[in-house]
């Protein structure tokens, strides 16, 4: 009986995947920009999972085009552009280059009528989002946040939305390749101001040391007011992406990508604490089991980097707008990066 109702769920589970993959090789076409180790990491593999058929994929160096192609059912490998610009069947185009090429691209795909997903930040500073902005079809254009879409983040938004008070952390080893204002801190910097919502005033310190950049960063907002503690003086061995916010009744720990730790304050009577006269209640704390092979324990789903994908790729078949991460919702998040950055100048 057991084995039974195990294959009946298994079977439905299957029947369920290959419908939507199925939906999404139904739809419109696609086109991808990149051979970098994001791409192949990350984007390459959500992309797979979900049936998105790409039918170029685009490099400078052919030979490296073709051979990525080989990974997608019936792509081509292409080193011209003009392939994807002209081809009517390709609705949308992934970017995913080095950031001081992307805004050009996303511009010329946006005139071609093309639906466009670029890696995070699209843009070098507010000066260019502003760029973006202005074209007719700037809300065909998605720049890809995948914190916007992470699990955890829409499971605890509730408790977290309620906070009064947070610290967050981004520590990373040196990244002398690249601008980590924009390319790194951007992350943790959009992350909070999606919870907690514009600053109305803040104040930052930081420090040069060994190549890196330590910055501490204090925000006021309408409700809460919080810490942001962003650095490159670290290793990458030593890698942090967390956020410690607190309300009325539960402390709420999140270690990025996947496990959190929730705890409750308990009651105070007269202004007593109770957890010092009777036993501590227990924390509720969750942490992704990794050794089970299921989706949701996949690195793809809890960066989201599944969801960010495959939201773009339904909002291109049903002919939407990508509304939760068009250039215009990014505003407040690249006013305050292009401050910083000018600060530490």
């Amino acid at each position: 009986m057991i084995a039974y109702l195990a294959s009946k769920f298994k079977n439905r589970r299957r029947k369920q995947v290959l419908q939507h993959l199925t939906q999404n090789s139904n739809g419109g076409c696609f086109a991808f920009i990149g051979i970098g180790q994001h791409s192949m990491e990350n984007l390459y593999p959500a992309l797979l999972s979900t049936g998105v058929p790409v039918k170029y994929l685009y490099s400078r160096d052919l030979q490296l085009a073709q051979q990525a192609a080989r990974l997608f059912p019936g792509s081509t490998g292409v080193a011209d552009l003009h392939h994807l610009l002209d081809d009517k069947e390709v609705k949308g185009v992934f970017i995913c280059i080095k950031n001081e090429h992307q805004l050009p691209l996303v511009i010329r795909f946006l005139d071609a009528g093309k639906y466009v997903f670029v890696e995070k930040p699209a843009v070098t500073d507010y000066a260019g989002l502003e760029t973006l902005l202005s074209h007719p079809l700037a809300d065909r254009c998605m720049i890809a946040f995948n914190k916007r879409f992470n699990p955890l983040n829409r499971e605890l938004e509730k408790e977290i939305s309620r906070s009064y008070s947070y610290h967050a952390k981004y520590l990373t080893g040196p990244y002398p390749e690249g601008d980590a204002v924009m390319e790194l801190f951007c992350h943790p910097v959009d992350n909070v101001l999606q919870f907690f919502g514009p600053p109305k005033d803040y104040c930052l310190q930081h420090k040069k040391v060994n190549g890196g950049i330590s910055i501490q960063l204090m925000m006021q907002h309408e409700q809460a007011n919080g810490t942001l503690e962003l650095s490159t003086c670290y290793s990458w061995n030593m890698f942090k992406d967390q956020l410690h916010c607190i309300n009325q009744r539960r402390s709420i720990e999140i270690d990025y990508p996947g496990s959190f730790l929730v705890s409750p304050l308990g009651y105070r009577v007269g202004g007593i604490p109770m957890e010092k006269l009777f036993r501590k209640q227990r924390p509720v704390f969750m942490q992704q089991p990794a050794a089970v092979p299921v989706a949701t324990n996949n690195s793809i789903w809890q960066h989201g980097y599944l969801q960010e994908v495959t939201y773009f790729v339904e909002t291109v078949n049903r002919g939407g707008l990508p509304e939760q991460a068009t250039p215009a919702t990014l505003q407040t998040s690249f006013a305050l990066l292009d401050s910083i950055r000018r600060s530490i100048s």
